[in-house]
């Protein structure tokens, strides 16, 4: 029997190194027994992985579609209607409120880890401080792993919180009733909860730099209210997205 938990990786953050599950995902197991080669995108290893695994992906597919009764032989051809439904799900999607915000965060974001303002001065004075004896040697190391997990924080979310929100709202304009009336969790939901979750440990991150960083007050309050504003947003678009219970993590 499996000691996997079917789905884990469908609604969790992709941030390995810091994940309680790894010994229980099936994607997590199958990355991390990959050889150098076939990482590697210049090599035919890689390659042949990939054509396995597509394989894999249609023997899967094929199991799924008789399990429902689907012949994937004579699956019809999207309509004009249907091609134009999914083309105006993307750009409803992408021209949403939450979507536009999101990436406006992601943008200010990887502009200040660029330039970091005001950074590597506290940097100096922490270590002219600790010369000195006004900071102790703990208080300075406290302080300089809040700063390096605080950025990793920051870097890691930044992107994802936008990408998974983008998802969560394709997949509610995709929603046809289904998964309720036949009572499933929403996809939706799910995705929704984890960008929930990047917010929150990305609202932590700033605040912790702000509390450093106190000179550069304006710059953090700015981005802090933004992301309080997409949490807010998040939260009136997908008001199940807390209840949904993702596989592992909150069972």
């Amino acid at each position: 029997m499996s000691k996997n938990i079917e789905g884990i990786y469908n609604y969790c953050d992709r941030w390995c190194e810091r994940c309680t599950f790894t010994s229980r995902c099936a994607v997590y197991e199958d990355e991390t027994s990959l050889s150098p080669e076939e990482t590697d995108i210049q090599n035919k290893a890689f390659w042949d992985r990939i054509g396995k695994n597509f394989s894999k992906a249609q023997e899967l597919l094929q199991k799924a579609a008789e399990h429902i009764g689907l012949d994937l032989e004579n699956v019809p051809e999207e309509t004009p209607e249907e091609q134009e439904k999914k083309e105006r799900i993307k750009t409803e999607s992408r021209e949403h409120p939450i979507s536009k915000l999101t990436f406006q965060y992601s943008t200010i974001a990887r502009g200040w880890l660029k330039t970091q303002p005001g950074m590597l001065e506290r940097l100096d004075n922490l270590k002219a401080e600790l010369s000195m004896g006004m900071e102790s040697t703990e208080g300075a190391r406290k302080k300089t792993e809040t700063i390096k997990d605080s950025l990793s924080v920051i870097q890691w979310y930044m992107t994802f919180i936008h990408v998974k929100l983008v998802r969560a709202l394709m997949s509610k304009l995709k929603d046809d009733g289904w998964e309720g009336e036949n009572g499933l969790q929403r996809d939706c939901d799910g995705s929704a909860k984890i960008a929930l979750i990047g917010i929150d440990r990305s609202i932590h991150a700033w605040s912790c730099l702000f509390d450093i960083l106190r000179e550069k007050e304006d710059d953090f309050l700015k981005i802090l209210a933004m992301l309080q504003k997409v949490k807010t947003m998040v939260k009136e678009e997908f008001p199940e997205a807390d209840a949904f219970v993702r596989p592992g993590f909150d069972d």
